[in-house]
């Protein structure tokens, strides 16, 4: 089966992208005050996400995500986060979220980017 792109103008591409990303800085603010309107899912292997995450996150790596998308609040907008800038298991994992209906963004820069900014790390 081909697929047909329906071209988009670059005015309506970055405003859809800005609208499903999340920064290190908004994401923090939205943890230290408490907002209880985002989920956290780092979509990692277990092993890096034992070496440290965002504090709160749950683990669930990106191979496992279509058996317990079921257990994933729905009521919550969820933010995954992989690695660093060039990782594509979030956005992955995004898409797949919202093909199953879930709200959802991606944190830009994933971890590395929250670590370099010095935001805590639980372990």
């Amino acid at each position: 089966m081909t697929q047909t792109l329906i071209p988009i103008s670059a005015v309506d591409y970055f405003q859809a992208k800005l609208n499903f990303e999340m920064t290190p800085y908004s994401l923090k603010n939205h943890l230290d005050k408490g907002t209880k309107e985002y989920f956290v899912l780092d979509v990692r292997s277990p092993e890096d996400f034992a070496k440290g995450h965002i504090p709160g996150a749950l683990s669930i790596p990106l191979l496992d995500l279509p058996a317990k998308l079921a257990t994933l609040p729905k009521d919550k907008t969820i933010v995954t986060y992989c690695g660093n800038l060039a990782c594509g298991l979030a956005p992955k994992a995004a898409l797949k979220l919202a093909q199953a209906g879930i709200k959802v963004m991606q944190l830009t820069g994933g971890f590395a980017t929250w670590t370099e900014k010095g935001f805590p790390v639980q372990k």
